[in-house]
């Protein structure tokens, strides 16, 4: 592990001088409790925090944990993110540890003052252990693949390594994670339930927003340290993590004439289907594909854009179009337009998740006539031609500067590395699912740029 000044900040967070917490007492900590007295000492905490006496405070901490979401309709994400075994975890482990039980009184504290002896000494150290511990925001900067990582506490600029083994499979180097760390039973650092991982674009983002909060914080407690403040941002980290991560916004569509898109079908039983097609025959702006099937069209400026299609067969007519408006739009003209061969019966409507949840699964690709060899050869090249012109070419998440450009300039340079580290993550992850992927080391000397 990195090595840890006595006047630094406690690894384990506590917020107290290292020479003041585990200074003198980590080693004998780290070898005070076995992974079983772990796991007892967690399950004996988890239970007191379930009795039914505590039902007030978890309705409160539910609705400070959850916030706003608990408002929003019922959607079949939030319903799977609520019941997933990664957040029952944080919310529990954010209740026993950081949780305002009352008198600044946390559950772990309650537990240690009235079952202290009968706690085995493994099971009281490992407690003890995670006192004044707390949710920070860390930026990955090794993965040391089965062993763990090389992280950066990106509050105070303090690296650290972290002993783990199953994340070092889904994290890669420049991720972000929000994470409780506390000393292991073997003398390392060690992940305390499972982190929150976010994008390495989300660094400026979240670290603005920690500043701002940590004024609101010590303007209306300013006596209180930084483990303190940590320990009222894990909700905040939760809803971070749904907005960004686990339930994004899905995007807003729009047709060309500005309305919500969503999958209509206008539907009429014909009663003379030879009267119903005549009646579109002098109707410049309706066109007959000649298999039974017609576009529906509008001017758009110059030129001329779909309002939908319209298929005939021997009982109905159906026009698929993709709004509402237009769907309303159809329903009045060809109701007009038909007369007393058609009749009215209907319109449906689908929105884009509806559609893509019912579409067919497409069968596996088969796989390319191209080797693998030959793939990455051409990848490569087209690869490394795109990046090198990339540097001299105007980038709008630079201010449509270029990289070169953004590299000399103090006040943009930290989009630049934002940007590079984002592309690195990316592509870590497509070499990790056995995709081709590109190398961007070269581009850090490149462009003069500290790869740290």
């Amino acid at each position: 592990m990195s090595v840890v000044g006595r006047n630094d900040p406690c690894p384990c967070g506590s917020g107290r001088k290292f020479k003041r917490c585990c200074m003198n007492k980590s080693a004998a900590v780290a070898q005070s409790y076995r992974p079983a007295e772990r796991n007892s000492a967690l399950a004996k905490l988890m239970r007191l925090a379930a009795q039914p006496k505590y039902k007030d405070l978890h309705r409160l901490a539910v609705a400070l944990f959850w916030g706003d979401w608990l408002s929003e309709k019922p959607d079949h994400r939030l319903e799977e993110v609520m019941t997933s075994e990664h957040v029952e975890i944080a919310y529990n482990s954010w209740f026993a540890f950081d949780f305002d039980c009352g008198d600044g009184r946390q559950m772990l504290e309650m537990f240690l003052r009235s079952e202290r002896n009968k706690l085995s000494s493994g099971e009281l150290n490992y407690l003890q252990g995670l006192r004044g511990s707390h949710l920070r925001l860390y930026e990955i900067l090794e993965v040391k693949p089965d062993q763990g990582f090389e992280v950066r506490d990106l509050w105070d600029d303090r690296r650290l390594s972290v002993r783990e083994r199953a994340a070092t499979r889904q994290i890669v180097a420049w991720d972000l994670i929000v994470a409780r760390i506390g000393p292991g039973g073997d003398g390392e650092t060690v992940f305390e339930t499972i982190p929150y991982l976010f994008r390495a674009a989300d660094k400026d983002d979240l670290l603005k927003g920690l500043r701002k909060a940590h004024q609101a914080f010590l303007h209306e407690f300013p006596d209180k340290g930084i483990a303190d403040f940590f320990k009222k941002m894990a909700p905040v980290f939760h809803k971070l993590w749904l907005e960004r991560v686990a339930l994004p916004p899905h995007p807003k569509l729009i047709t060309g004439d500005g309305e919500p898109f969503i999958f209509a079908r206008v539907i009429f039983d014909l009663l003379d289907r030879e009267e119903a097609i005549r009646s579109l025959a002098n109707r410049t702006d309706i066109v007959d594909h000649g298999d039974g099937s017609y576009v529906w069209l509008e001017p758009a400026g110059n030129f001329q854009r779909s309002v939908g299609t319209m298929s005939f067969d021997e009982k109905r007519v159906v026009l698929e179009t993709t709004s509402q408006k237009r769907a309303e739009k159809a329903r009045d003209e060809l109701a007009n337009l038909f007369g007393a061969a058609a009749r009215f019966r209907a319109i449906s409507y689908q929105d884009v998740e509806q559609a893509l949840k019912r579409a067919p699964q497409t069968s596996k690709q088969k796989e390319p006539d191209i080797p693998v060899e030959e793939q990455r050869k051409i990848l490569g090249e087209y690869y490394e031609n795109h990046y090198r012109k990339w540097l001299d070419e105007p980038v709008p998440a630079l201010g449509n500067r270029t990289p070169r450009h953004a590299a000399r300039l103090k006040t943009v340079r930290p989009k630049l590395v934002a940007l590079l580290k984002d592309f690195e993550s990316h592509s870590e992850r497509q070499r990790r699912s056995g995709e081709i992927a590109y190398d961007f080391r070269w581009m850090w000397e490149e462009l003069g740029l500290n790869r740290e």
